[in-house]
Formats: structure tokens, C-alpha cells, sequence
């Protein structure tokens, strides 16, 4: 009985020793399949382990690699008090330093050191918390002392500092160790735009008398808060900077840099650096003219670029000095007789955007609709004949009018015939190529229509203090980048028409005032729009200047580098607004 049930009784899988004598019970047919079976079954596994492998490996940012870029010019403060009178400086500025808010490439204004922003309901007081996690480069926290001085440092007249003026009239006060307050006088809506301004490390700077401030090592040496710290610099026998490294900062409170080293090269002019990239001294160049982009995009090694920059190119009318101007139809007749799409082709090789007002397309109030005078030389002959212009026989110019030329004679003491005198018009620019090509195509579209123009070229040193502040030109021919949050009120409210003001064409409206002033003094985005839409309409209507064009930035960086974007700009600088996301090493992971 217990054989029968040892018999019956049921047993798990078999055991190492039972499957090895599997072999001696198999004929050789049967070994042969079960082979074959095994190798099926180990490809297939191994297929299998293969699809898994290359469907879910991807590549993702590695930390490593350096790139090196050509700079025109050179650094000298490296300092958020005076780094925006220079390029250079502000370059290197916007990567060791950090504000309370900063200027995305992609967002637009967005927070930096700032957790979070408050504004009062009246729109006098801005109250600013900082991120508890912000660190300057020596482990030090940055906090609320720090904003403190560094506003009250570019305020303060002793340190000189070009910022001062965006300050003015702002009381700044600390709420507790992370917390700032900022009280205006009167509202401003674009007071935002002013704290990209970076942030200087209080413990570093204080025992630094203002006056020696422009001295001082840290200049060069700077300790800032931003994703990159400072490295290293080499200087020649004379003194001048040769090279200048930075190096990722892994303490940033953002995502930390991908790239470990960032090296800037500099040089005398555009040429120069077009010859380093050529001769692969730099990887990079920060700026391309227009005349040199079409040589530096057949460089394999660089990805050329061409983000929107706020900068808007016009010619504006100064009817004090030219009398003919004080007519609306004169006015208009010259806008008719521009080419504006010619024209952007001269000067810019087409990159650009043709435009209609001083608020270029993306600001705040923006309108698309704007009128403005069509491309039509046929009616701006028409326009200069009821304005009172009679055509030379045999000239390509007209004659002015007796009462314009009257006057005319008057202020200038000329005894001369007023049936010879011709319609000419002196247009004064800046020695620089782009506006020197612009102003040869005006002068060859308002000789078209019989109205002579010579071009006069100053020194860009001397425009403002021998041109504009005197107002001595009849027609300027003249770019300006307008910021980041751009306010019209310097350059078109009739305060701004004489002295140190901005309004070039000394414009006068009690309507376009009262717009602009509504438009400062609220925060309202919306209502802001409306009231810059009507200061555009009554601009349309009494065209005190032609809008040209809206530029763009050449940049060139090596094409090594990845997940580079950059659609549009305010400053050159704020090609770095997302460095921390550029990458060059990558590494595979599975996912």
C-alpha cells in the first residue's frame, strides 16, 4: 500500500539531476528540436532586449564643453553700475550677475531673483520678495540689503552711474531680510523693466568708497549671482584684455549651466572678428554686420541668427529748420515717395521688419491697422504741387514756394531770387554703414519726385552733443533702441522737444500728451493699449517723422552648440536669457 501511494503521489518540477539525463530519453530528432527551440528562444530574447534598448535610450544634456566667442570691443566694468555703457561689459554682466527680474527670449519679462511681485492698486508701490535659494558666487545668500545697495549705489551721485536717471524719484526701502519696497512718486507702468538692473553682494562692495568704485578690482573680478562665475583673464604687455572665461556656477538657483566654460576673445572691429572665426580662433562672433552675414552663413561651423531687436530706424522733420516741413503736404509727400521695402533691402539685406509708428509690432498697444502713406510717387508730385511747387525746366528738383522761401531768406540773411532757390534738404546721419545705405537709397527716392537731399555724416561721438541736443539738422536720419518696456513719452511728448530731451521731431500735440501721460500712469496693459493706439492714430495723421524699419541682431554662434532659441531681443545681452539651457556634451539614458 505505501509503493502504490509513493506511486501516485504528485512531485513538483523536476530536479537538475532528472532534467540531465533528458537527453538519454530523447531520440536524436527530438534532441535536434529542442536545440532549435533553445536558440529561437535566446534570438528572440535577445531581439527583444535590442528594440527595448534602442526605443526607450534617448540622448539628454551632459555637463561639459567650452565655447569660445569674438567680441568687439573690451571689458572694463563688468559691473551691473556701468555695464550698460558698453556691450561688451553688459555681455559678460547678464551671465556673472542676476536681477530681481529679467528679459526671457521666448516670455518676454519674467522673474529672476524675484519669488514674487506685488503692486499697489495705486501703482506707486512695488513690493518684491526674493527667491530664498539665491546664492552669490561665494555661498553668500543674497537678500534684501543687497537690493538695498545696489539701488541706493546707482541713485547715489557719488558712484556715476548711467542707471541713475532710471531711478530717479524711486525710494527703496527693506521690509525684512528677503523683502523690498519700491515707492514711486508718480505711477510709471514700465518701472518693471528697470529691475533686470543686476544685484550687487553688499558685503563685497560697501567698504568701497563711491569715487573709487570705477577702480576697483571687482570690476573685472566680479562675484555675482548668475549662472556663470568669474573665471580667469589674459591681458597683453599693454594692458588690454585679450581673452576673458567664465565658468558654470553649480550653486545657480536655476537649472545649473550645461556648459562648463564660456571664453570670450575680443577685438578692434567687425572684420577682425570675421577673420578669427575665420581663421577658427573663436567659434563664434557676437555681432555680424548685414554686409557680413552672407559670408558668415556659409560657415559651416556657426548657425547664423536673426532675432527681432526693439530698434527702430526713421527719418524726422525739423521744421524750424527747413520751412517746407511746416507743411502737412510736404510731410506726406516725402513719406509717399519712400520705398520703405527698398530701403530695408539697401540697408539691411531685407532681414528686418518694414514699419509704421514708433510701437513696433509684439509692444503694448501695437496697432496693426495703423494708417500710413502708401509707397506712391505719382501723388506725392501731386501733394508738392498743392503745396505750392512749381517744376524747373530741365531739373529734377521743384522750387519753394514765395512765402516758404520768404522766410526762409528771413532767418538766413540771403538776398538771393526766390524762383532759383531749390528744394533741397540737408539730411544729417551717423557714420555708420547700415544708415549711410539707407540714406543714399532716400536721397536717390526723393530725387525722384524732385526734391534734392544731401547727406551729411557725423561722427557718432558727436550726435548728440553737436546735433541733437542743438537740433541742428533739417531731416535725421537715426536709429534707437527702445527698451525693453518701450515708453514713448521721451521721445514724442512736447516736454522732450528741446535740450537733453528726445523728441527729434520736436512733435506738439495736446491730444498725443494727454495719451501718453494716461499711458504712464496706469498699469492696466489693456488700457495702456488704447491709449498708445490713439497717440499712433494722431501720429498717422500728422507724420512729424518716417518710420522705416525695425532692425534685427546678427548673431552667429557655433553650431556645436544645441537647443540654442532665440526669437527676439532688447539689448545683445539678452542672447543669453536661457544659456543655462544651451548644451554641447549629451549622454544616453533610458527612459
Amino acid at each position: 500500500m505505501r509503493q502504490v501511494i509513493s506511486v501516485k503521489r504528485r512531485r513538483g518540477l523536476p530536479t537538475l539531476k532528472q532534467w540531465g539525463q533528458l537527453p538519454r530519453v530523447l531520440s536524436k530528432r527530438e534532441r535536434l528540436s529542442l536545440i532549435a527551440c533553445a536558440g529561437l528562444f535566446v534570438a528572440s530574447g535577445a531581439a527583444l532586449a535590442t528594440w527595448y534598448v534602442a526605443t526607450h535610450r534617448s540622448e539628454i544634456p551632459a555637463v561639459g564643453g567650452e565655447y569660445v566667442e569674438a567680441l568687439v570691443g573690451e571689458p572694463q566694468f563688468v559691473n551691473p553700475l556701468y555695464a550698460s555703457a558698453s556691450d561688451v561689459d553688459s555681455d559678460l554682466a547678464r551671465l556673472v550677475y542676476s536681477g530681481l527680474l529679467k528679459f526671457d527670449p521666448n516670455e518676454g519679462l519674467v522673474n529672476d531673483l524675484a519669488e514674487k511681485v506685488e503692486i499697489s492698486p495705486d501703482g506707486k508701490t512695488y513690493t518684491v520678495t526674493i527667491r530664498e535659494d539665491a546664492t552669490f558666487h561665494n555661498g553668500e545668500a543674497v537678500r534684501a540689503r543687497d537690493v538695498l545697495f545696489t539701488v541706493t549705489a546707482i541713485q547715489n551721485p557719488g558712484y556715476r552711474s548711467p542707471l541713475e536717471v532710471s531711478f530717479r524719484g524711486v525710494a527703496v526701502s527693506q521690509v525684512d531680510d528677503r523683502t523690498v519696497s519700491f515707492s514711486l512718486e508718480t505711477p510709471f507702468a514700465p518701472f518693471l523693466s528697470t529691475l533686470t538692473v543686476g544685484i550687487l553682494p553688499s558685503d563685497l562692495w560697501a567698504d568701497i568708497q563711491p569715487r573709487n568704485a570705477p577702480l576697483a578690482t571687482r570690476n573685472l573680478e566680479p562675484v555675482g549671482s548668475g549662472p556663470y562665475r568669474f573665471a580667469s583673464f589674459a591681458k597683453d604687455k599693454k594692458g588690454s584684455v585679450l581673452s576673458y572665461s567664465l565658468t558654470r556656477y553649480d550653486g545657480y538657483y536655476g537649472a545649473p549651466a550645461y556648459i562648463e566654460t564660456l571664453t570670450f576673445k575680443f577685438y578692434a572691429d567687425a572684420d577682425d572678428a570675421a577673420a578669427a572665426l575665420e581663421n577658427r580662433n573663436v567659434e563664434g562672433i557676437a555681432f555680424v554686420p548685414p554686409d557680413q552675414e552672407e559670408a558668415v552663413s556659409r560657415n559651416r561651423n556657426v548657425a547664423l541668427m536673426r532675432p527681432s531687436l526693439p530698434r527702430l530706424t526713421a527719418a524726422y522733420f525739423n521744421q524750424d529748420r527747413q520751412p517746407a516741413f511746416k507743411k502737412l503736404e510736404v510731410r506726406k509727400a516725402i513719406a509717399m515717395a519712400v520705398d520703405k521695402a527698398a530701403v530695408l533691402e539697401d540697408a539691411l539685406f531685407g532681414h528686418g521688419t518694414v514699419v509704421s509708428s514708433p510701437i513696433l509690432p509684439g509692444m503694448v498697444g501695437y496697432a496693426v491697422d495703423t494708417p500710413a502713406p502708401a509707397h506712391d510717387p505719382a501723388a506725392a508730385q501731386e501733394l508738392l504741387e498743392k503745396a505750392g511747387f512749381k517744376k524747373v525746366e530741365g531739373a529734377t528738383y521743384r522750387t519753394l514756394p514765395k512765402d516758404l522761401f520768404e522766410a526762409k531768406k528771413k532767418a538766413a540773411g540771403d538776398a538771393a531770387d526766390s524762383t532759383t532757390d531749390e528744394f533741397s534738404v540737408i539730411l544729417k546721419t551717423v557714420q555708420h554703414p547700415e544708415l549711410i545705405r539707407t540714406a543714399e537709397r532716400l536721397v536717390q527716392q526723393l530725387g525722384a519726385v524732385g526734391i534734392k537731399v544731401e547727406i551729411e555724416v557725423v561722427d557718432p561721438g558727436d550726435l548728440y552733443a553737436t546735433v541733437i541736443e542743438p537740433r541742428d539738422y533739417q531731416m535725421l536720419l537715426t536709429g534707437a533702441l527702445l527698451g525693453l518696456d518701450p515708453d514713448p513719452f521721451p521721445f514724442w511728448h512736447s516736454s522732450q522737444a528741446t535740450g537733453k530731451g528726445l523728441n527729434l521731431a520736436m512733435y506738439a500735440s495736446r491730444k498725443a500728451d494727454a495719451a501718453l501721460e494716461a499711458a504712464r500712469d496706469t498699469t492696466d496693459e489693456l488700457a495702456r493699449a488704447d491709449r498708445y493706439k490713439e497717440f499712433q492714430s494722431l501720429l498717422a495723421e500728422d507724420v512729424p517723422a518716417v518710420f522705416l524699419y525695425q532692425s534685427t541682431y546678427g548673431y552667429a554662434p557655433a553650431s556645436k552648440l544645441k537647443n540654442v532659441e532665440i526669437p527676439r531681443i532688447v539689448t545683445p545681452a539678452d542672447r543669453f536669457g536661457r544659456v543655462n539651457e544651451w548644451y554641447i556634451k549629451t549622454k544616453k539614458v533610458l527612459r
